[in-house]
Formats: C-alpha cells, structure tokens, sequence
C-alpha cells in the first residue's frame, strides 16, 4: 500500500472501531501463520481478514499460496472471486465465477455461494432483470420454496441461504417488481419461516408498496433479532421514512445515520438523512444531504424536491425553481413538481408563469398540497416567509416515503 492509502486505512480505524478488531485479527493470524504457513484454516482467516481491511496484496499472497498447496480446490476458486469482487473488479470476478457453474458433483452450500456471487455482479452492474432471473431458478423453485416454508418457526436458514434471499429481494426491489417481492415475502412471513434479517431488507420495499404496517412490523423484527452487525441497513431506512411521516425528526436522524454507518456511500440513505435535517429546520445540514444524494442518483425526483424545499428555506428561489425544474425534466406529469414551482416562482412575484404551474398541478391532482399552497401565495393569503418554511416541513413526510424503488446508489 501507498504512504496515501495507508493514511486513509489509520483514519477509517479511528472512525469504525469494527475495522480496528478486524485489522488486530488480520495481524494475529499473520503471525501464526509464520509458525504453521501450510494451515488452510489459518490461511482462510488471513486471507478474510486481508480482504476486510483493504490488504489486496496480503489477501493475493495468501490466495496464490493456497492454490499453490492444492487443498480446498473448489472453495479457493470461489475466494479467488471474492477477492476481485472486494476490489470492485467485476470483470475479473465474474470469469472466475462463470468457470465454475459446470463444476459437476459440487459440495452443499457451494451453488448457493455461487449464484449469489454472479447475481451479485449483476445487480453491481445494473443489471437486476438478469439477476433476479438468475436467482428465481433457486428462489421461486416449488422445491426451494417447499424447504423453505416448512423451515422450523424460528429456526434460522445457513448463512449462504439467507444471503441469497436478501439478494433476491434486493434485486427485485431494484427491478421495481414490488407485488413480486412482497407476495414473496408475505408467504414466508405466514408459514413463520421469514428470516428476520431478510425481514429487514423487505421492509423498505414495503413503505415503496405502501404498506407501511408491514414495514414496521419487518423493521421491528429484524431490529429485535440478531447481532445488530447483522442488521440489514434497510431496516432503519424503513423506519427513518415512518419517523419521517410522524414528523419525528430527531429518531429519523438516528436511524438514517444508523444506515449511514452501513453504507456511507448510499443515496437514498443521504436523502432520507436531508428530510430529517429539514423537518428539524437544519438547513445547511439538509443542503448537503440532498447534494450527496444526489450525486449517485440524481433521476429521483423526491430528493430534488427535498433539495428544492431546502432552498425555499434558505431563501435561494432561483436555486430552487431550478431544482424543482429538474424534477420536471425527469417527470412532466407529478403534480407536487409543478406545485413546488409554482410556490418559488410565486415567492420571486413571477405570477403569470406561477398561476400556470399551479394551474398545471391542480389537473393532475386536485389534492396536491404545493398547488393549493402556490395559490395561496397568489391569492396573498401567505406571505410571512415562515409559514412557508413550516409548510415545506409539513409536506416531508408525504415526500419521503413516496416509492423509492431502484433509486438506491
């Protein structure tokens, strides 16, 4: 590693104290490695340890040395694809993995570890219609869906089982195959053989299906059940966006962060984080959010909105008609869109094209509430720029919990 790279690894230690455990338990193994370097066990831990922080060399000494001693063939080969995988290397990962689908007579457990790998690949590669094909083989099997629903109540799937179906709905959430996903799912959940982590992940799906009383009741179960390492980051996004329609900002904060801790790098998880920044009238904070956002999935309208409403508040009404603009742009017929317009084209006395945006909304949707309110603005029954900041928080929650479904990062 680079005196750079090094530096970054020091600091992600002082910041996630699970790396620093990870990284004592690499250099322990190093160590008895040198006593017994043939170890398969011990390389297995080195070389797990050497992906986990990063130690791409570590991990490919290991790797070759393994392969080299001519044990465990058929799980070095599959390990061999973790360690391109964990470098993001898709390429490389997936023609190590497509080499094996012919392997004849494999072990138990190994088909499993397998189609989730090249699943895997696929979703990464944006491709969930090919990885929820390549799963639904397992899935949806009438023998796999046997074994599965007569699975003792409470009794947990191995490890390799419940990550697969995590993927599964995973990868049919990302497709937008809602009713596929929550039919799956709800099955199991009535036979008692739904696993709470995999609970967790068809929580969100659930708020994305409307169906906000089972999405509490899988969050709840994933968050009660197991280490909470284990927990499945949608289970708090799930119960971020409930908080958020309650307006409970501060306990849609603490679990937006709590996915935050997961996956820094998520955008609907920095979405969710700006809306409860903005229902605690943390602006500059929420700004932000809604930047990051962005930035790894910048065709979703609900966070433009977001980011739009910010800028009402801040007073920034160009910045905001021009986020409300790109909310347009990616869908001309959504009534809050030419509602929130109209509100910033009102606020900057812009009142012909204003009344044809709040016009344009209350076609498409009489109910919507940023028409009514533009009208308002029209009409001068509001002009104090503090009801329209306590109108923008009041509108969140609807705005946060709209269907979300493969707009993650």
């Amino acid at each position: 590693m680079t005196e750079a790279s090094t530096a970054n690894v020091d600091a992600s230690i002082q910041s996630d104290p699970r790396l620093a455990t990870v990284r004592q338990r690499m250099q322990r193994m190093e160590g008895y490695l040198q006593q017994d370097p043939d170890n398969n066990e011990l390389l297995i831990a080195s070389f797990e340890a050497s992906l986990a922080c990063g130690e791409w060399e570590k991990a490919k000494a290991h790797l070759r040395h393994a392969q080299g001693l001519g044990a465990d063939t058929l799980g070095w080969r599959l390990r061999e694809g973790d360690f391109w995988l964990a470098q993001q290397r898709y390429d490389e990962a997936q023609a190590v993995l497509e080499a094996l689908v012919a392997t004849p007579n494999p072990p138990d457990g190994f088909l499993d570890v397998l189609t989730h790998n090249l699943a895997f690949v696929d979703l990464r590669r944006g491709a969930s219609g090919l990885s929820v094909q390549r799963l639904a083989r397992m899935l949806e099997s009438p023998v796999q869906r046997g074994v599965l629903s007569s699975s003792a109540k409470g009794e947990r799937p191995p490890v390799a089982s419940r990550a697969l179906q995590q993927l599964w709905l995973r990868a049919l959430h990302q497709d937008a195959q809602l009713d596929r996903a929550m039919e799956w799912a709800l099955d199991l959940d009535r036979s008692g053989s739904l696993d709470p982590q995999v609970a967790g992940v068809g929580s969100l799906i659930a708020i994305d299906a409307s169906e906000f009383g089972t999405a509490q009741r899988w969050a709840d179960l994933s968050h009660k059940n197991g280490d909470p390492a284990e927990h499945p980051p949608e289970a708090s996004l799930a119960c971020a966006s409930l908080a958020l329609a309650r307006q409970d900002a501060a306990a849609a904060g603490r679990f937006a962060d709590a996915a935050l801790q997961r996956q820094p790098g998520d955008g609907r998880a920095w979405s969710t984080r700006g809306f409860a920044w903005l229902l605690a009238g943390e602006l500059e904070q929420a700004f932000q959010a809604f930047n990051k956002a962005l930035f790894v999935m910048g065709q979703h309208v609900g966070t433009w909105h977001g980011l739009a409403w910010t800028q009402i508040s801040q007073g920034d009404l160009i910045g905001a008609e021009q986020s409300f603009q790109s909310a347009l742009r990616l869908d001309r017929n959504f009534a809050e869109s030419h509602g929130g317009l109209a509100v910033a084209l009102a606020m900057q006395s812009r009142q012909r094209e204003a009344s044809e945006h709040a016009e344009i909304a209350a076609r498409l949707d009489r109910t919507n509430a940023s028409g009514r309110y533009a009208q308002a603005l029209l009409s001068g029954e509001v002009k104090d720029l503090s009801d329209v900041q306590r109108f923008a928080r009041r509108v969140l929650g609807g705005v946060a919990t709209r269907p979300q479904s493969g707009s993650r990062g």
